[in-house]
């Protein structure tokens, strides 16, 4: 096998193994992997036709000479530069990046949901907190009507 088609433990060096990465790692606002059709769509909705086949073809190494326009589509729906998939250096930086913004967003993610479970435990202890004042409240006017009876 070809030095450009090993893959290397930071996400390959030839350009399916970096698309294949870019596929696995970037996902969707809702943590999903995207399809090369959903891909390929918008791609062409952006104005640069291309196939969801021929983005499988990408990713499986079959075809290994995409087009700039390509490339540049490409590299704009995953949020990359244009050279992720021509330099190993600026793969390898994009690659820390993202992994970065993954990490951080699956931090988001257990954040919000960490809140959601504590939030309706916190208006309840609130709540009961206010209740408690209240009757404080209540004893003490009583305790101060009392006193000014006498």
């Amino acid at each position: 096998m070809p030095d450009d088609e090993k893959l290397t433990a930071e996400g390959g060096s030839s350009l399916a193994a970096r698309l294949d990465w870019l596929f696995e790692h970037v996902r969707d606002k809702d943590g999903r992997e995207f399809s090369q059709r959903e891909v390929a769509r918008r791609i062409t909705e952006a104005g640069e036709p291309i196939s969801h086949a021929y983005i499988a073809q990408l990713r499986r190494g079959a075809k290994t000479d995409p087009t700039l326009g390509h490339l540049r589509a490409l590299a704009h729906f995953f949020g990359v530069p244009v050279e992720y998939f021509t330099s190993e250096e600026v793969a390898a930086g994009a690659r820390t990046e993202l992994t970065l913004v993954a990490a951080l967003q699956g931090l988001k993610a257990q954040t919000v949901a960490l809140r959601d479970s504590i939030m309706p435990d916190a208006a309840e202890a609130i709540a009961a907190m206010s209740r408690l004042m209240d009757t404080i409240r209540e004893i003490d006017d009583r305790r101060n009507d009392g006193r000014d009876g006498l």
